[in-house]
């Protein structure tokens, strides 16, 4: 898994560097807004986003102490796409997170992030770079290279259990092949085939997965989804993802290694309220492990196999103002699932998030969130971590 970092390839930054560098970037994103259009066909077209704001913590640790954080963070992505005629295309993002509490600044190109989670405070890297095909009438679709891949339920506090690339100002990728195919009635079929190195990933992979065994560097996903209305259903999608000789499955210093393998399936619903106002958002997500590692392999002081089951309930209301949203989002991840971006393993959550929308490429968001442990060994309490947020996203 991820070594430990390389020395930063550019001076290290005092906590007030980082700071100047947000309000540059904010006044150079409202200049490139400015500028950015759609381009002509053969020629170049500039997009991006940033988003960044307030984030605070609180934790109780096992031991009963305490401790708090806050911090000003943010994300900039930057993105070029040329279409090279009516169905291929290239395109390109370089994407990086700063904070006003990183401790330096790391520039690379490589397979792996430095952390289980993706890129850390002051990282900046390619987030995509790949040829993409879009065949007429919505047809069959190509990705090859480094891509997103999001497949979460719909709402203000969107979440997924599996395959939700860089959420909130995280920065994840997958490396490898999305082909995306029409099957029927609204169905479409999704096959991802993925790279992963031998030192990590680019997308998340809690511990104790690993990718050092040769025969553990392709995970395969393959997934049925219909966006298609169906009364009020608006989402249906079941999943299975393979991650061959990936589980440590008695912990990473031992030589034990075996498949894993996860199955998820999730549901969303829409109705209106009222006629030409507020509507209500709603969706459920339940995620399985077949092999898990042991509970010793996991650190919850447990015995036996980990659980594998994972969960989330969301809802949301749209426009109960108009252009504000609110959302709730409740869930739970057994130590035995490893795939979630929102949900830590051994780890239970509620959060409510409010947004408002100033136009539609400018938003703010605020967020309340408690996350409680499932298992700890004996003679210690559950961790509880809170955590809010004050973001503004603009998009250009």
């Amino acid at each position: 898994m991820p070594s430990p970092r390389r020395a930063p390839l550019r001076p290290r930054l005092t906590p007030a560097r980082p700071a100047r560098w947000l309000l540059a970037s904010a006044c150079l994103i409202a200049s490139l807004g400015a500028v950015a259009g759609a381009a002509e066909p053969g020629e170049w077209a500039f997009s991006g986003d940033f988003r960044g704001g307030w984030f605070a913590s609180e934790r109780t640790a096992r031991d009963g102490t305490e401790s708090d954080q806050d911090a000003f963070n943010a994300r900039l992505r930057l993105a070029l796409e040329r279409q090279l005629d009516e169905r291929w295309k290239l395109r390109t993002r370089v994407a990086g997170r700063f904070s006003s509490d990183q401790d330096g600044s790391d520039v690379y190109l490589r397979a792996y992030a430095p952390t289980r989670t993706g890129a850390a405070f002051g990282d900046v890297t390619l987030d995509e770079a790949y040829l993409g095909y879009q065949a007429p009438d919505d047809g069959l679709r190509l990705r090859v290279g480094r891509f997103q891949t999001a497949f979460a339920l719909p709402g203000v506090a969107s979440k997924g259990l599996d395959r939700n690339d860089s959420p909130n100002i995280d920065i994840n990728w997958t490396d490898g092949i999305h082909l995306d195919v029409p099957v029927a009635e609204g169905w479409r079929a999704h096959l991802v085939a993925q790279y992963r190195h031998r030192e990590g990933s680019g997308s998340v992979a809690h511990a104790p997965l690993d990718f050092h065994d040769s025969d553990s560097r392709t995970t395969l996903f393959a997934g049925l989804e219909n966006t298609r209305p169906l009364g009020p259903i608006v989402q249906r999608m079941v999943s299975v993802t393979w991650m061959p000789d990936s589980l440590a499955d008695q912990g990473l210093g031992h030589p034990s290694r075996s498949d894993y393998t996860a199955v998820d399936a999730r549901i969303a619903a829409e109705w209106p309220l009222r006629e030409g106002g507020p509507r209500l958002v709603a969706g459920a997500e339940v995620a399985y492990a077949l092999e898990t590692p042991l509970e010793v392999a996991t650190g919850t002081g447990g015995t036996g196999d980990a659980d594998g089951l994972a969960w989330q309930v969301l809802g949301s209301i749209y426009d109960f103002v108009p252009d504000h949203n609110i959302g709730v989002a409740i869930g739970r991840a057994d130590a035995g699932w490893l795939l979630s971006p929102d949900y830590r393993p051994n780890d239970r959550s509620a959060e409510i998030r409010y947004q408002w929308k100033f136009t539609s490429a400018t938003s703010m968001e605020a967020r309340v969130r408690e996350r409680r442990e499932i298992g700890h060994p004996v003679g210690t309490r559950e961790r509880v971590d809170r955590d809010v947020y004050v973001r503004v996203t603009h998009k250009f």
